[in-house]
């Protein structure tokens, strides 16, 4: 074996224990667009450099997800988080997304949160029921594991640099600030007619 050879092997094998230590992700699927991936490859990397948690995104075209991400879970350190998803098709009425852990990292995230139904609560599946726009897949997607990856983070107590916040969650909320504030404007103004037309009276 040639000396040149054998620094190749060696560096690519280097560079893949460095990868495997990394948030990825697999986009079987084809859902996921190439500024969304970096944008997770970035929030991965942060993620396990600061909390040795491994965060990673699994697209498939296959209906199982238990089956179609085992093979990829069977290789990965714990503690780990692997977000699954499988987009809804002409063959099939409905996708599916799932979230399996380490036992050791279910403690770090809610999982029922964020595959909650409800907006005010879950990151993914009101944006994927919507189905407005045709980039519903990308953007749940990123609310969901960057929602995981500020729970990790918030438990093991360290900030992210690269988080994006739960665009989701802070929209539902501004608006829901805004209702409640015009509910109460309107009331106050009711009440101060009432007591004007009180002393009037």
């Amino acid at each position: 074996m040639k000396l040149s050879t054998f620094f190749k092997s060696g560096l690519i094998a280097v560079l893949l224990s460095v990868s495997n230590l990394n948030g990825i992700v697999i986009d079987n699927a084809g859902i996921i667009s190439d500024n969304v991936r970096t944008k997770l490859n970035q929030i991965g990397s942060e993620l396990k450099e600061k909390t040795g948690v491994t965060l990673d995104l699994i697209t498939t075209k296959d209906s199982d997800l238990r089956s179609a991400t085992k093979d990829h879970e069977s290789n990965l350190k714990k503690p780990y988080i692997l977000l699954a998803i499988s987009p809804k098709t002409e063959d099939k009425k409905s996708g599916k997304v799932d979230i399996f852990a380490s036992d050791d990292a279910y403690a770090l995230f809610d999982k029922d949160a964020v595959l909650s139904p409800y907006p005010e609560v879950g990151t993914i599946l009101p944006i994927l029921v919507s189905n407005k726009g045709e980039d519903i897949y990308n953007a749940a997607m990123l609310n969901g594991y960057a929602d995981i990856s500020d729970m990790v983070a918030k438990s093991k107590d360290v900030i992210l640099v690269n988080s994006i916040g739960n665009s989701n969650k802070t929209t539902l909320n501004l608006l829901r600030y805004f209702v409640y504030g015009s509910m109460f404007l309107v009331i106050v103004v009711f009440l101060v007619r009432k007591f004007k037309r009180g002393l009037h009276a």
